[in-house]
């Protein structure tokens, strides 16, 4: 279990451009306005140029919606497979000629559509032939039974295998009765119209086009492009659902790729049920296609398909849609077994990344269980992408964790966040409801942490629930050296996310910073979806000092949740470790202003806006200025803001002699900000109780009282 590093942006080949936080617009990281040569990528068996002008991902383009040409007007001419895409229907070996025998297995085959333009096959008109796929041949037709109602008839793969037309005919006759608006809708199974003919499938005409011919010509100049991740995830949604009602009908679809997701409008729809099957089914040959078949299937054949392996094609389908201008392009760069976590992007597509990561691991059992656990990780990270596409937050309730919004660490004290209240203040895995003990563990909420840990000596029942509610109470007691026993004592079960999550807070209670860098980090490629589990992450970096880490996960966090001011505190402390006063004091004044810690972030805010004193831009004093108007602070209080920003200005380089409404209604001319200072601190002064104070504060009043004659 390793950490990846963080790597600064020199070493990336900064391109010199950074964001309003002062991060480099294309990777994320600290900018230092250097260019250098890009660091090659190593993942297996090949070498990725790491060059922003060869990232197809660093460019995307939103794909617009699309309805697709009208069929009726495309041209009718009937068509052969071209030479390169030939093979025997039978065994599947090269074959040279449209038409004729298999010199491999003697199988009569014919590559030229075996329907002409106004056949009517079973009451269906043929308009065109549609293309040759892995199922056979693809026509368009008119329903003379629906008012020519346009469907699309697809023909048995082999229709000499007996064995095969048996299947055909038994799983098509089930598939008539799914119903889905994500599925293409099949209407009839179409039986031979003579000995030894082919099945057809009559199915829905869908307008439109497929994915992946939507993004070959989306570029500007009509060329491929990678598609924006925050599209691709909205589309990954809505073929996580369909697949979700097609695995709880008891089918797999085995074949998901670009190719077979038509998008009509801005809503998709699955296609091409040539490789569906029986979920249960141990016996026939799995159809798919390479690069986009899950290891598995390919190594144990009939036994290899599940839903983990469906799940794997959706992973690697949204990656060929945006690590890639085209999928031919995809599969040459990132062929099966690539890590995509050996990609180098920006901090911004790393929820994405590590979903791929996830889905497409090589172990099935590293993948996600369900479509439905997988959507629900999905749009965690289509709100985090959209935060930064939109600029707007996306917060979002989540059915794992308790909320982000407890408050920790809201100061800016670099380097000084409190281990112990960080593992206090950090959300907490929920029971889930079906836990033997969620009832018990509901009614420890309003004990203290020793009563806490009396009630968990003697549970009326027992699960691992009650084992992660024991170390959280220790840790609250501090008692961090009984948690450590506690999480040491916890079995290794596979996917236990909340065993993880517990022992990266007893390693931060620790100080055991690489270890508790590691849970989290796992957490995190685990549950990539969930903020809480990012912003686990970001603590841990940020306690090991590793700033750009901390920054990159604090910002994810931050975007997509307002909510989270504990995440905001630690940008700002991450991004002054960097030395970026002027992004972090941005952050603070995005804290909103019902938040219990609005007035200690713009208070903060002013502090870096006008600090150090003498060295103050007079425009920062003038935004701390409009600040302090906003907080409108009473007392003693507020008469300190104003004392602060009235001495930055007075000794800033860059001060007109004039300045439209002055600064607090004072001229801004050295003799209006010294009699300016000179009257708030005798005020100030007035209300102090202490002598001492008072009498100094007297004192420093006269050494800014402007020279008179009286």
């Amino acid at each position: 279990m390793t950490t990846t590093r963080r790597r600064t942006c020199a070493d990336r080949g900064c391109p010199g451009k950074v964001d309003e936080d002062g991060f480099c617009l294309k990777w994320g990281y600290p900018c230092d306005g250097k260019a250098g040569p890009p660091e090659p990528v190593t993942v297996p068996g090949m070498r990725i140029p790491t060059s922003p002008r060869v990232n197809p991902w660093d460019e995307p383009v939103e794909i617009p919606p699309t309805s697709g040409q009208d069929p009726l007007v495309l041209p009718t001419d009937d068509f052969a497979v071209p030479e390169t895409r030939r093979y025997c229907p039978a065994c599947h070996r090269r074959v040279q000629r449209v038409a004729g025998f298999c010199s491999s297995c003697g199988t009569r085959y014919s590559l030229t559509p075996p329907l002409r333009k106004g056949e009517v096959l079973a009451g269906h008109e043929i308009i065109r032939a549609l293309g040759h796929g892995g199922v056979g041949w693809v026509f368009l037709a008119a329903d003379l039974d629906t008012d020519r109602k346009l469907r699309v008839l697809k023909g048995q793969r082999n229709p000499r295998d007996r064995n095969a037309r048996e299947a055909f005919e038994l799983e098509r006759r089930a598939l008539v009765d799914l119903d889905h608006p994500g599925i293409v809708a099949i209407t009839r199974v179409v039986p031979p119209q003579v000995p030894d003919g082919v099945f057809y499938l009559a199915m829905e005409y869908v307008r439109g086009r497929t994915l992946e011919d939507a993004r070959l010509t989306a570029g500007s100049a009509g060329q491929p492009v990678a598609a924006v991740a925050a599209q691709v995830l909205s589309w990954g949604e809505q073929i996580l659902e369909a697949l979700g009602y097609l695995h709880q009908s008891g089918w797999l679809y085995c074949d998901l790729k670009p190719d077979n997701v038509m998008l009509t409008g801005t809503r998709i729809k699955i296609i091409d049920f040539g490789a569906v099957r029986r979920i249960d089914d141990r016996t026939s040959t799995p159809w798919g296609t390479r690069g986009f078949e899950a290891p598995e299937v390919q190594e144990r054949g009939p036994a290899g398909p599940s839903v983990r392996s469906d799940l794997y094609t959706v992973g690697r389908t949204l990656g060929a849609l945006t690590l890639a201008t085209r999928t031919t392009e995809f599969l040459r760069r990132f062929p099966p077994g690539t890590d995509p976590r050996s990609i180098v992007t920006r901090d911004t597509l790393d929820p994405f990344i590590r979903l791929l990561a996830r889905a497409t691991a090589t172990d099935p059992a590293d993948r996600f269980g369900t479509a439905e656990q997988m959507r629900e990780q999905l749009a965690g990270v289509r709100r985090q992408l959209l935060a930064v596409h939109e600029g707007t937050p996306q917060p979002g309730r989540s059915v794992l964790f308790s909320p982000v919004s407890r408050e920790f660490a809201q100061h800016l004290d670099v380097g000084e966040v409190d281990p112990l209240d960080a593992v206090r203040a950090l959300p907490v895995p929920l029971v889930a409801a079906d836990d033997p003990a969620v009832s018990f563990l509901a009614s420890l909420g309003s004990l203290d942490p020793a009563q806490q840990l009396a009630a968990l000596e003697g549970p009326p029942v027992d699960s691992p629930a009650v084992a992660y509610h024991r170390i959280r109470a220790l840790l609250a007691a501090g008692r961090p050296g009984e948690a450590r026993e506690a999480a040491g004592a916890l079995p290794d079960r596979p996917g236990d996310w909340s065993g993880w999550w517990h022992r990266g807070l007893v390693a931060l209670a620790g100080a055991d910073h690489a270890a508790a860098r590691q849970w989290f980090d796992r957490v995190y490629g685990w549950l990539p979806g969930e903020i809480a589990a990012r912003l686990g992450n970001a603590v841990a970096s940020e306690l090991a000092r590793d700033w750009p880490a901390a920054a990159g996960d604090y910002r994810g966090v931050w975007r997509t949740d307002h909510s989270a001011v504990a995440a905001g505190f630690g940008l700002a402390r991450a991004l002054l470790a960097v030395k970026d006063r002027s992004a972090a004091a941005e952050v603070l004044l995005a804290v909103p202003a019902g938040a219990a810690a609005a007035v200690t972030a713009r208070t903060g805010a002013i502090d870096l806006l006008i600090e150090p004193a003498d060295a103050a831009r007079f425009a920062d004093v003038l935004r701390a200025a409009a600040i302090v108007e906003e907080l409108n602070v009473p007392g003693s209080q507020g008469l300190r803001l104003r004392i602060r920003v009235l001495r930055a200005a007075l000794n800033c380089t860059d001060r007109p002699d004039r300045h439209p409404g002055g600064l607090f209604g004072e001229p801004v001319d050295e003799n209006g900000l010294r009699w300016a200072l000179y009257r708030q601190l005798r005020r100030l002064a007035e209300q102090t109780r202490d002598s001492v104070l008072r009498c100094a504060l007297v004192d420093l009043s006269y050494t800014f009282r402007p020279a008179t004659w009286w």
